[in-house]
């Protein structure tokens, strides 16, 4: 979602409003799977996700606009192709050190751009396996509290103010329609042509943010 808004708005101000945008999608989401969160196993993740979190603020809060840019259009890149081809290493057990530090990185990712998923997810995948209940469940069990954890830290820096509201209630009806209309596309359309189609939108949305960054400097 940061790409896209950040190809027409200030990316500071689209960090905050994708994550106000995203925790409020995934509440319902998490609540659909509660039965199958693994919580003594996303412990050490949550934790390190809470760590990392005040690192991304600090980040958000300090870095310079243009720069900023191109880290989140750089992250979206390489998390896109990372998980169209994710590694197939597998955990033979959950690993505590391995999950604080996936954790911590998601935190700071979350704090700074927004993007928080890429390192839950894939370490979900080489330690939870990918039941699909089970493997949604354990990353929202993670993101969730995490970002209403960042909510809290962005509205004590002031980073929420009437304008990310605005774009929120105004974005609010377009994200419910799109979901609805992926969950409908997801249904009707083989996962070979999906993914590629979700992938190169995200790596063009960021290019486009990359160049044009570059270009004005």
């Amino acid at each position: 979602m940061v790409p896209l808004l950040a190809v027409v708005w200030e990316v500071k101000p689209a960090v905050v409003t994708s994550t106000l945008l995203s925790t409020a999608f995934m509440a319902p989401l998490l609540y659909e799977v509660r039965s199958k969160v693994q919580a003594p196993a996303i412990v050490p993740l949550l934790a390190g996700s809470l760590a990392g979190i005040p690192v991304g603020l600090v980040v958000l809060t300090r870095i310079d606009a243009g720069f900023l840019q191109v880290l989140v259009a750089l992250m979206v890149i390489i998390a896109s192709v990372t998980l169209f081809w994710p590694p197939r290493t597998k955990l033979l057990r959950p690993h505590v050190s391995v999950a604080f530090l996936a954790g911590g990185l998601s935190g700071a990712l979350r704090g700074a751009t927004s993007m928080s998923g890429p390192p839950i997810v894939l370490y979900s995948l080489s330690a939870f396996g990918d039941e699909v209940d089970r493997f949604r469940a354990n990353v929202l069990g993670v993101l969730l509290p995490s970002s209403l954890v960042t909510i809290a830290g962005l509205a004590v820096a002031g980073l929420i103010d009437g304008d990310v509201l605005l774009a929120c209630a105004a974005a609010l009806p377009a994200m419910v329609v799109g979901t609805l209309g992926g969950a409908w596309l997801r249904r009707r359309v083989s996962t070979a042509l999906f993914r590629p189609v979700v992938v190169s939108v995200l790596v063009g949305s960021s290019a486009i943010v990359l160049i044009n960054t570059l270009v004005t400097g």
